[in-house]
């Protein structure tokens, strides 16, 4: 039976539930253009981050043993929750921009935030489950989010018909798991330890890791990145690439470390390289922003996965870090460009989303080229921001673990990197604009909501950089 101390442990979910079922009754009485959903969403988000840190230094397994609440599925909801929060804080203006200023969007943002958690926080395979389809649910609404726009119809019916393809192996692997041990509770699935090395069991899990390389955009099942990215509405498209990828790593990574089959060190040594390579070199023929962004976070989750092969006590810190800092300087970027994005002659879809518009930004928007410039130095892994020591830990961490090949292969990989971010750089400090297509972009002004949210992200981004562990410490500090 359920405890009521149980509910009080997992306050952020009850807030987060609460509040998007409470939007859609906000929205029917509120004014239209009212702020009032936009205000409460991001109360709501920011309350669920405090209500977090009351949760740490607690093991527990709660909810009749599918929930389990710990240090490191706190941090993960918490990283979450602020990638989240500087989504819905870039929102507003973009969706007034876009007429799609409807209660729905932040509705479907906190319900998929709701089954983001669940994942984090599950101690059952049938909970992943149930948080996966609701994140995924909401990701497939939202990402056709703008109903007049075709490549955004294509992306959302891309998104479902792949997502709904690879639901298939994520079951089939909990049903092969469930028929080898009789049951879908991890903490007993960790206790029996003979199953590692039960051929049907490591297919079963081999079938259920397949279902959530797919969310992470892991080679060779990242092909639907490129499309559903570029035709989402572009603040979306930024939490896609951070907190649904977030949200999948912290739910598979915690299971990979307990069950510890070392069958899979290979087979991820071998996706991390595959998955740096297609990103970094597929990258540097892009010529769209949002593409480019979009193989890039493919290259991420090489990166991530350097880590996840690594398998040590290292490799975890290295991958929470490397986790928020790519949240800030990924989604920073991806808000840089739903700021500069603007519709050309009654066009339904946006033109100047290409590289060659960034020519000469540094002279209309020198603002906006600061901070572009900001996060994509630190994406390069470029000294002294936050992106260099994500990097440099997880490089590190394969060297602790005897991978020296695949540190040196990750870091001749991101030099590749390095080329098109400076690229892009080049073009918006030392270009001149040679087309029409910006004209009259040098009295566009920025929204205040803009500025906040990638001044956010820019904080993050060289705070973290200039003192790296201050993360860790915050998280013993507080739970201290």
């Amino acid at each position: 039976m359920i405890q009521l101390h149980e509910i009080y442990e997992v306050i952020p979910l009850v807030l987060i539930a609460f509040a998007a079922c409470a939007i859609l009754v906000i929205e029917a009485f509120s004014k239209k253009g009212s702020s009032a959903v936009y205000g409460f969403s991001i109360i709501t988000v920011t309350g669920a981050i405090a209500a977090s840190f009351l949760s740490l230094n607690k093991e527990l397994i709660i909810f009749n043993q599918f929930l389990r609440i710990s240090n490191a599925s706190v941090m993960f909801s918490v990283i979450i929750l602020a990638g989240i929060l500087i989504t819905i804080i870039a929102s507003k203006n973009y969706i007034e921009k876009e007429n799609i200023n409807f209660g729905e969007y932040y509705s479907l943002i906190l319900f998929s935030v709701l089954g983001m958690m669940l994942m984090v926080f599950a101690n059952d395979l049938l909970i992943i489950f149930i948080g996966l389809e609701l994140m995924s649910v909401c990701f497939y609404v939202l990402a056709g989010f703008l109903r007049l726009r075709q490549k955004s119809n294509e992306s959302a019916l891309k998104y479902f018909l792949l997502g709904a393809f690879i639901t298939g192996f994520i079951l089939y692997g909990i049903a092969l798991i469930y028929g080898i041990s009789g049951t879908t509770n991890l903490a007993e699935l960790y206790n029996q330890k003979k199953l590692f090395t039960n051929y049907v069991f490591i297919i079963g899990f081999a079938l259920f890791l397949i279902g959530f390389l797919f969310k992470i955009g892991v080679f060779p099942f990242h092909m639907w990145i490129p499309d559903v990215y570029d035709g989402a509405p572009t603040t979306l498209s930024g939490m896609f690439s951070t907190a649904g990828k977030i949200a999948a790593v912290g739910t598979i990574l915690p299971i990979i470390l307990a069950l510890n089959i070392t069958n899979f060190k290979l087979i991820f040594s071998v996706a991390a390289v595959a998955t740096m390579m297609y990103g970094n070199v597929i990258a540097l023929a892009q010529s769209n922003m949002k593409r480019l962004l979009a193989y890039s976070s493919i290259a991420s989750a090489g990166y991530i996965f350097v880590g996840v092969a690594a398998m040590n006590e290292f490799a975890l810190k290295g991958i929470a870090y490397y986790l928020i800092a790519y949240t800030f300087m990924q989604l920073g970027a991806f808000i840089i460009v739903s700021i500069l994005e603007k519709k050309d002659d009654g066009s339904r879809d946006y033109k100047n989303v290409d590289i060659d518009f960034y020519k000469g930004l540094g002279k209309r928007n020198p603002l906006m080229a600061t901070f572009m410039t900001i996060f994509l130095f630190s994406l390069a892994g470029i000294p002294p921001f936050a992106g260099f020591w994500g990097k440099y830990y997880l490089f590190y961490a394969a060297i602790q673990a005897n991978l020296i090949w695949l540190s040196v292969i990750g870091i001749l990989l991101s030099l590749i990197g390095v080329y098109y971010y400076l690229k892009i750089t080049v073009y918006m400090w030392f270009h001149e604009s040679t087309d029409l297509v910006t004209a009259g972009y040098e009295k566009e002004p920025v929204s205040r909501s803009g500025i906040f949210a990638t001044s956010l992200a820019v904080v993050g981004t060289v705070v973290l950089g200039l003192d790296p562990n201050m993360f860790f410490r915050i998280f013993k500090m507080i739970a201290e």
